[in-house]
This record gives structure tokens, C-alpha cells and sequence, in this order.
């Protein structure tokens, strides 16, 4: 089993993959993550190739048979993915063991907004973050939270993250939180000004290096992570 260590999905994407034989046999170019109730877990990622041939399956001038590779077949990430498998083991996303029904992918989980538990539009979910424990976190960006950062003077780069605890269920078009926008404002706000205080030394930190604001705990993640 390999840990995730800090990792955000984005920094993933676009990675080159390597197989058991030592050759490259694509990039990453998506995820695909089981949906067990409110917790997401990471199953599979998609292998593209060049610009051409996504180009090619973009317009329906080639069929999408991307080949896909399970969490547990991969031996290690650093600077590139690195497989336990060769590329004649993987499985193709148009097999039909691959996709469950409830299963989704990130491109189109990205799409879906975010909204509170009364319904109100947050934004939508920009990345996911693995943290040093394999929880998952949603890094929510746009909506409400824009408008938010520059309310407080928060930094540009300031991710806002939700703790997978906090995701109540993924709805058709809509991925809901089981907290309403006024408690996460409020948990935001107060963790930006310890933060604050803690990089003028107002108050010892225990660590200042992450500019992440985090709403709360994190609950159970990734039964996988990476390294």
C-alpha cells in the first residue's frame, strides 16, 4: 500500500506513466473514484496520449478506449507514476468492470456545483487534496468563495479545503455539503486569522508552511494514497 504524502490530485494530471518494463505508456489525464455514500475513493487513472489522438476522441473520430490502472498497481509517484504492471495488464474505460454506476470521474465530478445544506451554491470542486494522514479534501474554488478570500484580504493562492466529513451526498448535477455556507465562513475566517497571527508571531505556530484554510477534521479518506 503507498501513503499520500501532501499530494493534490491536480499534481497527478499529466504525469508520465511508466510500466514494470521501464516504458512510457501515457500520461495521466483523469480519475476515476468510487462513491460509497458521502465518501469518495480513488479506483482508477485514466492513461491518455498525445494531444492528437485526445483531439481525435474528442470529435468522435476515434472511439475513447483510454487504457485505466488500479490504485493497487501502482508501485510508486514521484516525478512520474510508476506501475507494478506492463501496459498488456491494463484494463480499457470501455470494459465493463471498470465503470460501476456509481462510479465517477473527476473531469465530470468537477463540473457538478457545490452547494450547502440549504441549497445555496458554493462553487465548485477545482482539485481534491490527499492529506499527510490520506484524508481527502475538497479544494473548493469560485461562487461565494472568491468573494469570501478577498473579503477577509486572504491571500490569492489561498486554497479553500472541505473535509470529506462535510459532504453529505453527490446528486445528479450538484455534490451537497451537510454544513450550510455561514458555519464554513465562520470556521474559514477564524482559522485565516490564527494563521495571520502565527506568521506575524503574535503566537507560536507549530506551522506555518501551508497556506491551505481548512474548515475543520478531516474524516476517514483514501484507503489509498501516494508517496
Amino acid at each position: 500500500m503507498i501513503q499520500c504524502c501532501n499530494l493534490k490530485y491536480s499534481e497527478i494530471r499529466n504525469k508520465d506513466v511508466i510500466d514494470s518494463k521501464g516504458e512510457k505508456i501515457g500520461v495521466v489525464s483523469d480519475g476515476i473514484f468510487s462513491v460509497t455514500g458521502s465518501r469518495l475513493d480513488l479506483k482508477y487513472i485514466i492513461l491518455g496520449g498525445g494531444r492528437i489522438e485526445e483531439l481525435l476522441e474528442a470529435i468522435g473520430a476515434r472511439p475513447d478506449i483510454d487504457p485505466v490502472c488500479s490504485v493497487s498497481d501502482i508501485d510508486s509517484i514521484s516525478d512520474k507514476v510508476y506501475l507494478k504492471i506492463d501496459s498488456d495488464s491494463l484494463c480499457k474505460t470501455i470494459d465493463k468492470e471498470v465503470l460501476a454506476k456509481t462510479d465517477i470521474k473527476f473531469s465530470k465530478l468537477a463540473k457538478r456545483k457545490v452547494v450547502d445544506t440549504d441549497g445555496f451554491k458554493l462553487g465548485h470542486a477545482i482539485d481534491l487534496w490527499f492529506d499527510t494522514a490520506s484524508h481527502l479534501w475538497l479544494v473548493v474554488g469560485g461562487g461565494i468563495f472568491d468573494t469570501f478570500l478577498k473579503k477577509i484580504h486572504a491571500a490569492p493562492d489561498m486554497d479553500l479545503l472541505v473535509p470529506q466529513d462535510f459532504i453529505e451526498g453527490l446528486g445528479k448535477d450538484s455534490l451537497k455539503l451537510n454544513r450550510s455556507k455561514f458555519q464554513l465562513e465562520s470556521t474559514c475566517e477564524s482559522c485565516y486569522e490564527k494563521l495571520k497571527r502565527e506568521l506575524t508571531g503574535e503566537e507560536p505556530g507549530k506551522d506555518a508552511r501551508y497556506t491551505q484554510i481548512k474548515f475543520g477534521a478531516g474524516g476517514a479518506g483514501l484507503s489509498r494514497g501516494f508517496a
